[in-house]
């Protein structure tokens, strides 16, 4: 196979290579393609927009309320763990949702994984101590990582793929929207009420959204017994890419912060952490029967230049999102509310440039140039956000801030429909979880390097000044909690603490930007262009339709058949034939 070739890969229109069979009563996976008429795409969107949104915005809200957890809690720098404990499990499952969604149905996975992120956050939301916080952050991070993840797997499901350019465009909608109101709202929850009304706020919306998963999905069942498909699991993998997760992500954590970059705390971790990795990249390679990331799938150019931009996407994306309102709060005194505020110009270019880039790939069948673009502008915006001083006025900072949204909306999806274009529909699953996961410990990784990068020029900065200015005691409660301390300072030092800090955060912009403007590079000479219209298209659709109408023609033998049962009670319904039978299993999938 050419990877760049402007036609679909071989295989790929052969959906049926990957159907159900049983062999000595061991279950293959099935094939879940099911393109349904637009009525019912529009119910399945609408549930999928509902579940990225609840599993987006708990990141987005805690992120603008860390400042006022860690006072609450005293926890000075560890308060990035709150942060980073939801990333670790978010990430190291990543890999893991794609191949259960293959193994189970997709439906299945997703209201797990919805119960999952319900109980973490319940048990956030009465934390007494700041380590039950972690723990049940962590919790919730396995059920929440998961869910935007699904969402894109069962749209990409339904919608042929050229079309799934428009959708999965107008589902990025949802990711700028949790991106602008989240910080918004949690900043205000934070300053006004309490912070545990973050977590508070999201059971409403996992319950609404689980509602619209049951009864709005009329998604293929997936058969074989429950034993043989736990066996399927590559569980070893697990272990071992949540080991590494962990172990790297924590050496970034400690370096330069709690310990030196050349501690043997840090890089005994962080190589530790590394070789895990390349053992569960080894294991993967020739060990479980259905990996968690079959390494085939790299043969493809296109896969590997979108686990790079996507691993440097994440990375830019969350230190945006968790950093920008602080960088607010520091460098010009706004309020945990108004500083959350000033990322809703940019959330609100995202979402446009999101939806249109989406219909542009629809219309005209390309995605390369969207990508291109937005690599270019997004770099741009970065390198004059490193320009802002403490005299810029408000203008400027939305100005900037507008520029770098339209180069993040054009970069997200598209990617998405890079990568799927690229393989065959078995691996649709899979490599959708790859993605995600490169993202996702992009911007683990991101948090880590950009806290470190911050508090190591704010600390060279403080220790260079003289004894009878600055205390250690005021040193490091100046770097364990800034935004509480540093307006009881006297004014020299605040100026001093503050031009610290805005130094520390340019230093931050130049390494985002700096990223940007590579991942132009690796987009241009990896993510080459693939026909997106595939041969069995009109075929899948016309089974599509097929599909729906016996799901409810199913619905309305049951309903007619509880009628006559209530008409005469004592008389038993005749039993469906075998065929009706697994129609009828697959309406538990409700249209």
């Amino acid at each position: 196979m050419q990877p760049d070739s402007e036609t679909p890969p071989p295989g790929a229109a052969e959906p049926k290579e990957n159907s159900v069979t049983t062999q000595s009563n061991v279950p293959t996976l099935t094939d879940q393609t099911v393109y349904l008429p637009k009525r019912k795409i529009i119910s399945v969107f609408l549930a999928c927009a509902s579940v990225s949104v609840t599993g987006l915005l708990d990141e987005t809200m805690v992120a603008v309320a860390l400042p006022i957890m860690s006072s609450h809690f005293n926890a000075g720098s560890q308060i990035s763990w709150v942060a980073n404990a939801f990333f670790v499990t978010s990430t190291s499952f990543q890999l893991i949702y794609g191949r259960l969604s293959d193994i189970w149905a997709r439906k299945s996975v997703l209201l797990v994984l919805m119960f999952i992120f319900f109980v973490g956050n319940v048990a956030s939301s009465v934390s007494r101590t700041f380590i039950e916080l972690l723990v049940f952050r962590a919790i919730a991070g396995v059920g929440g990582g998961g869910l935007p993840t699904i969402a894109q797997v069962i749209v990409s499901d339904v919608v042929s793929l050229r079309e799934r350019g428009k959708y999965q465009g107008i589902l990025g909608v949802s990711v700028a929207l949790a991106n602008g109101i989240g910080p918004v709202i949690g900043g205000a929850f934070a300053s006004h009420v309490t912070w545990r009304w973050i977590f508070w706020l999201t059971l409403p919306m996992t319950i609404f959204s689980a509602f619209m998963v049951c009864f709005f999905m009329p998604l293929k069942p997936v058969e074989g017994d429950w034993r043989m498909k736990v066996k399927r699991v590559d569980w070893l993998g697990v272990g071992l890419i949540l080991a590494s997760s962990t172990l790297i992500v924590l050496s970034l954590t400690w370096a330069g912060a709690e310990y030196a970059w050349d501690s043997a705390h840090v890089l005994v971790t962080l190589i530790l952490g590394i070789f895990i990795g390349i053992g569960f990249v080894l294991w993967e390679w020739k060990g479980p029967q259905f990996p968690l990331l079959p390494l085939h799938i790299f043969k493809s150019s296109i896969v590997v230049g979108a686990a790079i931009t996507q691993f440097i996407n994440g990375f830019l994306t969350m230190v945006q999102v968790f950093y920008l309102p602080t960088f607010y709060q520091m460098a010009y005194g706004y309020s945990a509310t108004r500083s959350g505020a000033m990322l809703l110009p940019l959330t609100v270019v995202q979402t446009f440039t999101s939806t249109f880039s989406g219909l542009i790939i629809t219309w005209t069948g390309r995605y390369r140039e969207m990508i291109l673009i937005g690599w270019a502008i997004w770099a741009v915006g970065l390198g004059l956000l490193a320009t802002l001083k403490a005299d810029s006025p408000v203008s400027r900072q939305i100005g900037y801030s507008i520029l770098t949204g339209f180069g993040v909306g054009q970069t997200f999806q598209p990617s998405l429909i890079a990568v799927q274009g690229a393989l065959e529909r078995k691996d649709m699953a899979v490599v959708t979880a790859m993605r995600s996961f490169a993202r996702n410990l992009g911007g683990t990784i991101g948090l880590a390097i950009a806290g470190t990068m911050i508090n190591n020029v704010l600390s060279s900065r403080l220790h260079a000044l003289p004894s009878s200015i600055i205390s250690p005691e005021q040193l490091r409660a100046i770097v364990n909690n800034p935004v509480e301390t540093v307006y009881s300072l006297s004014d020299p030092l605040r100026a001093d603490v503050i031009d610290g800090y805005r130094q520390g955060f340019r230093d931050v912009f130049i390494v985002l930007a700096s990223l940007a403007a590579f991942s132009f590079f690796v987009a241009a000479a990896l993510l080459k262009h693939r026909k997106l219209d595939r041969d069995d298209d009109k075929e899948l659709k016309e089974q599509g339709k097929q599909f729906v109408q016996e799901l409810q023609a199913a619905k309305a033998r049951r309903k007619h058949a509880g009628e006559q049962q209530s008409e005469s009670p004592g008389t038993v319904p005749e039993k469906e034939s075998a065929g009706t039978s697994e129609t009828e299993g697959a309406s538990a999938e409700k249209p």
